[in-house]
């Protein structure tokens, strides 16, 4: 007998927690109208859930506006975190502490809030993981930077993609998965093909209101974000570049043997006309070596920084009221 899927109408009758987690920066002005729209579509779903907000270091009155709206909207919980953390680690510290057998990682600046409903819908359809994904990149960044991306992505081990995006739902087996995965330069683009587990993609329309907020990173902080991402979980770049240094060495060797057969069968004067060329070839393998060498010394940074016993984090305040809500309750929740 074929398994009846849930749907959202019916989970109601599941004892689930959703767990909705936003990281904010300097939101003020937008962070009670995107929690009101959020929370909105949740009561919706007829379920228990949490608003779990992430302050990565705001200086605005975002900490103040979040403690108001907790007043009106006791199913909002917050992490104060000490210091400004990537976008990654932020929602890794969501990760750790919520409790919901599912979880959904939402961008308030570029994601409608009616999504949320879809997502769950399709992690009760027993997907591990639902991506949100756009036809094209939420920032554009200039030719050289598109094309350095190009570059990365294909030399990538893990299908990489570099994003500021997020819209991922996961659920309790793909929670676990991640928080295990404690490698300290995160990028969830990695971590999500990392973990394989079934997966679900759909395509939407980002809002566009708030598009000033997204950063647009310049040609060198989004050259050294990404190749600090791309040494930290590929191995490729090392293969790459070794693969390179032995095919120019045969390439070298093989003009050797030509200009030694040449030298010896034809033309005695060709030798002395061959430093030059000799001396170009010389300096590439030697550009190459070190090359290769600082390649190396990278790897060996990173190892000796994940080797390092430190937390990925570290946690200043918490504003936690949690609401568990009862049978009775779960149709009408206000």
């Amino acid at each position: 007998m074929k398994k009846k899927i849930k749907t959202t109408k019916e989970i109601n009758q599941l004892d689930v927690i959703v767990s909705v987690i936003l990281v904010v920066q300097n939101d003020e002005k937008i962070i009670a109208d995107k929690i009101d729209k959020i929370n909105k579509e949740l009561i919706k779903l007829h379920t228990n859930y949490e608003i779990l907000v992430v302050d990565n270091s705001s200086e605005d009155k975002t900490i103040e506006k979040i403690r108001d709206l907790q007043k009106n909207t006791p199913f909002i919980r917050a992490l104060i975190l000490s210091k400004e953390y990537s976008t990654d680690i932020a929602f890794t510290a969501g990760l750790d502490n919520c409790i919901g057998d599912y979880a959904i990682l939402f961008n308030i600046h570029t994601d409608p809030p009616n999504l949320l409903s879809k997502v769950v819908e399709n992690l009760l359809k027993n997907y591990d993981v639902v991506l949100g994904k756009t036809d094209k990149r939420i920032i554009n960044y200039g030719l050289f930077s598109n094309l350095f991306l190009r570059m990365l992505e294909k030399i990538s081990t893990h299908n990489f993609t570099y994003t500021t995006q997020y819209l991922i739902g996961l659920n309790r087996k793909a929670i676990n998965s991640i928080i295990r995965t404690r490698r300290k330069s995160r990028s969830f683009s990695y971590i999500n093909n990392l973990i394989g587990h079934k997966k679900y993609t759909f395509f939407y329309i980002p809002l566009t209101t708030n598009f000033a907020k997204l950063k647009r990173e310049s040609f060198f902080s989004l050259f050294f974000n990404a190749t600090d991402i791309i040494i930290s979980n590929s191995y490729k770049p090392m293969r790459v570049l070794s693969f390179l240094g032995v095919f120019v060495s045969i390439v070298f060797l093989l003009y050797v043997l030509v200009i030694s057969i040449i030298y010896f069968f034809f033309n005695h004067a060709i030798a002395p006309q061959g430093w030059i060329s000799l001396a170009f070839v010389m300096g590439m393998m030697f550009l190459l070596l070190f090359s290769l060498l600082m390649l190396i010394s990278e790897y060996v940074i990173r190892t000796l920084h994940e080797t390092r016993n430190e937390p990925l984090y570290f946690i200043a305040d918490e504003i936690d009221k949690s609401v568990i809500l009862t049978e009775q309750e779960k149709l009408n929740i206000v």
